[in-house]
Parts: C-alpha cells; structure tokens; sequence
C-alpha cells in the first residue's frame, strides 16, 4: 500500500513534541511512543485511494484542529448506569475521574487500575502486555493512540479468578474541538472469567481514538460489550485487538448508536486449539451518520469456531460499512467459521457497503458467509395494518424486531434492557419490561 503524505504533519508533530516534553514517562513507554508517532507519520491519514478507507472520507476531519482536552465537570446524572453492582471506572476526557467512579473489593490479586498508578506501583504488568498482540498496522489512528494517550486502565485477572460484578467503564468526553485517546488493557489469565461493559459518550464536537487490547489465556472466559454513544458531531476511530489461547471463549458484542462518523476496526487472534469468538454487531444511523465495522479474525490453529452476525438500520442519508475477513492458516484444520451481514434500509437514500470474505488455505474446514441488503417487507407491513396497527406504529415494530435480534443476544440482563428501552425510544415505540414480559 502506498502511503499518502501526512497533511496535517506539522501540527501533529508539534503537538507529539509538547506532550513529550511535558510527560514523565518510563522509557519502554516513551520508545513506544516515539516508534508510533514515526508509523503515524509514515501512514498519514487515510485518503479513499486506499481500499480499506474508500468507503470514508475523512476530508471534513482534515479542516479541525483539534486542540488537547481540558479538564471539565460533569455530573454523575450525566453517566449511564447498570442498574446492578459493578466495577465503575470512569475517565472524563482521557483522564480518571475518581469522584465518579465506584471501586469495590477485588479478589485477591486482581487489578483494576489506571495506567498512572500501575506504572507507578507494578510497571511490569503494563511493560508485559502493552503493544504485545499484532494486528491493526496500517491503521493510523491506532498509532496516533499509541503516541498520545495520556492515562487508561488496566483490568488483570490472575489465574481460575471469576469475577462475578461486571467491569463497567466509561469514556465520557466533552468540550469544543478536542481530540481523546483513550487505553484500555484486558489480561485474562489461564481460567479466568469476566464481563466487561465499556461505554463511550460525550457532548459537543470532538475526537475520540480509544484503543482496547485483549489478551485471553488458555480457558479463559470473556463477555465484552462496547456501547458507543458519542455525540452527533463526534469522530469515533476505535480499535480493538484480540489474542486467545486454548479452548478460551469471547463473546464481543459490539454496539453503535451515536457519532458523526463511528468506525470500529477489529482484529482476532485465535493462537490456541479449540478457542471460540463470537462477534455480535448492531449499527442504528440516521441522517447523515455513518457507522463502519472492519474486521478480522484469524483462525491460526485447529478446532477453532468463530461466528460474525452484523445488522445495521439506516435511515435519512446515513450509510454503513461492514469490512469483514476470515482467515485460516494452513494448519488450522477442523475451523468452523461463519459470517453474516444484514442491512436494513429505512429510506431510499441510505446506502450499505458489505464485503464479507474468507482466505481458506486449510482443507478440513467448515466456512461460510453471506450479506443481505432490503427494505420492509411490504406484505409484514400490510399484516400488521390489516390488524388496526397505524403505519408509523407497524414500521416501528418491524424495525425493532429486527434490531431487537441483536439485543437479545445480550446476556448482561440490565445492560440489554437498558439498550432495548433505547431502541424503543428511537423507534417511539411502546415496550413492555422484560420483568412484565416474563411475568
């Protein structure tokens, strides 16, 4: 791929410069750093010549400069809730805000920590496992987090440790014209368990560049949800990286609502015989946003299972991208890995990009894929108005049970009926509790 010169080098370079000049980091981090911003600078930022970005033009992005975050209040009644006890850490533009956030007992040797205080007590837990999973290269955004994240959090599970209260963080960003990286770093040791629910708000006009990196050990166990509601006026350029051992089981359930223009890029390493993921993806757009999925999971031993089920609505002029790889080794016999894109079109000036794709070099494999692209069904609208249902009431309903498909593959019970009573909201529409339900 040929790289395209970096316009907006000069005020990224001085900005790189000022936050090294002024940060008091370790020298494994700082190497880290320097080595990024060099890639950074090297890839420049994606133009639609390169394939993996035609689809997005990010020429409005070009025009903002954006400016370091500065330090804003924000009420607790502004966060989002669980409902339910949980491990809360909450940063409020890139940096932790510990009046917001809700420490709990941890079972012995479990860390959940900001980068600031690990790098201050236990070095070596990030040393070992910062930047350590491949994947995500060419994504210059991923570099640019690398460079410049100012703190993150660590959450590390020792060995057969099953956390039973959820993780719960939350990215909230606010203020004019700023630019956010946060750092998330998941350790699962060989056994361990864990549910984590990672949220991503904000107010006004930004630009958020989290990066989420994953290490599952052998047996491990892991239930990831990521609800991404930014702002209208938000840039969301997130990336997630994925490494499992032996008969280890994701389940990464991956959610966009909010944003100008949100785009999540994943890549899955199944580095251990028998490891199982599961991706769950649901995009809601409206007017002229856009929401993008690109990912890539690597099956590279044997009796590995991997499945992908993507939904997007799209109404006004939104548009959607889903960018999806499966990839077996020449050893990774026995795979069984499928692929599903689905896309439901609420106006005709909505558009769906799908590009579901398999690189088999394995012979003994199970793998498939397929992508839909339609409208309503007129004859299921035409049922429910025969029955009394007014028109906006019937499209609604067919809308949320296509939608609701993905919620209710949430397990997370306070998570998936907050999420399903944000649909209804969406829709205007009128649900009953799950409580009333299953009364």
């Amino acid at each position: 791929m040929t790289a395209a010169t970096p316009l907006l080098s000069d005020p990224y370079r001085q900005r790189f410069a000022d936050f090294m000049a002024n940060c008091r980091d370790p020298a494994f981090i700082a190497r880290r750093r320097r080595e990024a911003f060099t890639r950074f600078e090297a890839l420049g930022l994606p133009t639609r010549q390169q394939e993996a970005w035609r689809f997005t033009s990010l020429d409005p992005l070009r025009q903002i400069a954006f400016q370091k975050p500065v330090d804003v209040p924000v009420e607790i009644g502004a966060l989002p809730t669980l409902d339910t006890p949980t491990h809360r850490v909450v940063f409020v533009n890139g940096r932790f805000a510990p009046g917001l956030s809700q420490p709990r007992t941890l079972p012995d040797r479990t860390l959940i920590a900001t980068f600031g205080r690990t790098l201050l007590t236990q070095p070596r837990r990030i040393e070992a496992y910062l930047d350590q999973i491949p994947g995500l290269e060419q994504h210059p955004f991923v570099e640019l987090n690398t460079a410049l994240w100012e703190d993150g959090v660590l959450a590390h599970l020792p060995r057969n440790t099953a956390l039973e209260t959820p993780i719960h963080l939350v990215f909230h960003a606010t203020g004019g014209d700023s630019a956010i990286h946060p750092r998330l770093l998941l350790v699962l040791d060989e056994g361990a368990r864990a549910t984590v629910v990672v949220e991503y708000r904000g107010q006004g006009r930004y630009l958020n560049v989290p990066v989420t990196e994953v290490h599952l050990g052998d047996n491990a166990v892991l239930d990831y949800h990521q609800v991404q509601e930014e702002s209208l006026h938000a840039w969301h350029f997130d990336g997630i990286r994925l490494r499992q051992g032996r008969d280890s089981r994701a389940q990464l359930h991956l959610l966009s609502f909010g944003g100008h223009l949100a785009r999540t890029d994943l890549d899955v390493l199944l580095d251990g015989a028998g490891s199982s993921c599961a991706i769950n993806g649901l995009a809601l757009a409206n007017d002229h946003q856009t929401g993008d999925f690109h990912v890539r999971v690597e099956h590279a031993q044997p009796h590995g299972t991997s499945e992908q089920s993507f939904k997007s609505v799209l109404d006004g002029r939104a548009r959607s991208v889903f960018d999806g790889m499966i990839h077996v080794r020449p050893h990774a016999q026995k795979t069984d890995a499928r692929q599903v894109s689905r896309n439901l079109l609420l106006s005709k000036q909505a558009m769906a990009h799908s590009n579901p794709r398999l690189e088999i070099l394995a012979d003994d494999v199970k793998c498939g894929h397929g992508s839909s692209t339609g409208f309503l069904d007129p004859g299921a609208e035409f049922y429910l108005r025969a029955r009394g249902i007014g028109a906006d009431q019937a499209r609604a309903m067919l809308v949320h049970a296509f939608a609701n498909d993905s919620l209710n593959r949430i397990r997370l019970a306070p998570l998936r009926e907050r999420l399903v009573r944000l649909l209804a909201a969406r829709l205007a529409l009128d649900v009953i509790d799950e409580e009333e339900r299953t009364a």
